[in-house]
């Protein structure tokens, strides 16, 4: 039989790289020069074809170096507080605008150096790379792809210096004016405070003083030299040590948050790289395979790396294709060694219950439901059983999930299977539906805090969903009597108790019991007085 191979190509990691590089052409000189007929403008069309990709290139690394580290936020926070710690908070409107006016000359200058770099290169480099294109077509290539490297190079540099300069004067004009607005407002306040207080009042006085001609520059830093002169003095060992002191405490917490940022960006530049390397033998990959069209719910799944899983595949379809139908007997090895130590290890059994209607009379039909879920302990032994701490332990777990409030499950009529073998879990469950199904796993994985792993869920073997059978009429000894109509078993059972068997001839051990009948039960919750 034809099999099928489910494989997402645009989920591929080569193909999400291409599409984001975009289409890939490679043309040699002498093929680019046949098709090239158009003497000095095919020429710079060529170039300024090459500048635009270049550009985009360009563009792309540039946004990929703008990211977030803790280094450049410590920078910038040293910056902001040397800045805020030396501002002269008592300097005129005039003194203010003096470095702004310096800024702009400094700007035009680097705009004049951008604009000049970009008009020698177009006069010296590219026009005599295009004059030369235009009789030797190969020589002017390269002269053209020289030159346009050398300029995007040094053009680049340029440019950054001059964006860097322009926002560094749009930051301070905005700064300034912020601050002289605020300082306006709080000056026209005067006149008001006179009145209160009269001519005569500190805050009115220090108001006016703010900011007036000639007046004395304060600064936090002059502020705080001013008290410690004021405590050890100008001159002497006092002085010194206090100069020295601060000096050194200032440097080191700088330089150690410096280190601390660091350490942290290159700790996730680490695992960074450690999550995208990729073994020389690609990837890891999970392919699903359907080797029979007409039985769509038969998948294979397959994990690997992807030079392995190219082999894997044409196997598995093979084999699949010679062994399909036939009966292979019972294969003994390491696989059925696994499966009888599985079946020896200690299982832990959850049972679940519908209490059954009372019974009016004795031919009422009784309407208990029951349901029964377990799993082996593949870690553990007899010997881990010597003492009650693990049982203990195990039993709160249970009661957790399912006795704390008592775990009700919606019983239906579709099957689910989960197969994790390595951590001994093989349900069958008799549900409603998948959300339920996968609800209830969950839950149980969760006594020993293991992962749902989808890979393991199947939807299989679903019963014939038969409508109610009506009663049917047979005569017995010359009388017709009617038998009971039959119908499948669904409805909500909820948790009871859960036990633990060891091995044989060993009896079960009660974990948790909420119906107050097992005896000996190992775990049982403290009821607060």
């Amino acid at each position: 039989m034809a099999g099928t191979l489910t494989i997402l190509a645009e989920a591929l990691q080569s193909r999400l790289v291409r599409t984001q590089i975009g289409e890939r052409v490679i043309e040699g000189i002498e093929l680019s020069t046949q098709n090239n007929q158009g003497g000095v403008l095919g020429a710079i069309q060529y170039v300024l074809g090459g500048l635009a990709s270049l550009g985009g290139f360009i563009l792309g690394t540039i946004i990929g170096f703008v990211e977030f580290s803790w280094s450049a936020l410590w920078g910038l926070l040293v910056v902001a507080q040397q800045s805020l710690w030396n501002f002269n908070w008592n300097a005129s409107d005039a003194d203010l605008s003096t470095p702004i006016k310096g800024q702009y000359i400094q700007l035009a200058g680097q705009l004049g150096l951008t604009l000049g770099q970009v008009f020698g290169y177009a006069v010296c480099g590219i026009t005599p790379g295009a004059i030369v294109f235009a009789f030797n077509e190969p020589l002017g290539t390269q002269i053209l792809t020289k030159v346009s490297e050398k300029f995007a190079e040094q053009f680049l540099q340029n440019l950054g210096n001059l964006l860097q300069q322009a926002l560094q004067l749009e930051v301070q004009i905005l700064l300034t004016n912020t601050y002289k607005s605020v300082r306006k407002l709080l000056k026209s306040t005067s006149p008001i405070i006179k009145q209160f207080l009269g001519k005569n009042n500190i805050i009115s006085n220090t108001l006016d003083a703010w900011g007036a001609s000639n007046s004395k520059p304060w600064s936090f830093a002059i502020a705080q030299k001013n008290f410690v002169e004021s405590i050890f003095g100008k001159e002497g060992a006092g002085a010194t040590f206090a100069q020295q002191f601060q000096l050194q405490a200032q440097q080191s917490c700088i330089e150690a948050g410096y280190v601390v940022a660091n350490t942290v960006d290159t700790f996730l530049a680490h695992q960074a790289l450690a999550n995208q390397t990729v073994s020389v033998l690609g990837a890891e990959r999970y392919v699903e395979i359907t080797p029979n069209k007409s039985v769509p719910d038969e998948k294979i799944v397959l994990a690997g790396s992807e030079e392995i899983l190219k082999g894997q595949i044409v196997q598995t379809l093979t084999t699949n294709k010679q062994f399909n139908g036939r009966d292979l007997g019972v294969v003994y090895g390491e696989l059925q060694g696994e499966i009888r130590e599985r079946r020896y290890r200690p299982e832990v059994v959850l049972k679940f219950y519908r209490k059954q209607n009372k019974l009016k009379s004795k031919g009422d039909i009784v309407d208990a439901l029951s349901m029964q879920i377990s799993f082996r302990l593949m870690n553990k032994t007899v010997d881990d059983f010597a003492t009650n701490v693990y049982l203990k332990k195990l039993g709160e777990q249970i009661y957790e999930e399912f006795a704390s409030t008592p775990y009700t499950i919606h019983k239906g009529t579709k099957t689910f299977t989960y197969s994790d073998f390595q951590h001994g879990y093989q349900f069958k469950l008799d549900i409603t539906d998948l959300g339920e199904a996968t609800r209830v796993i969950e839950s149980v994985l969760l006594i020993q805090g293991h992962q749902f792993n989808e890979l393991y869920l199947r939807s299989g073997s679903t019963p014939i969903e038969k409508p109610p059978t009506t009663g049917r009429e047979l005569e017995i000894n010359n009388q017709l009597v009617t038998l009971p109509t039959t119908n499948i078993k669904t409805g909500i059972v909820t948790f009871t108790h859960a036990y633990l068997n060891v091995g044989v001839n060993v009896p079960p051990i009660n974990l948790v019991d909420i119906t107050g009948k097992k005896k000996n039960v190992i775990y049982k919750p403290t009821v607060a007085k």
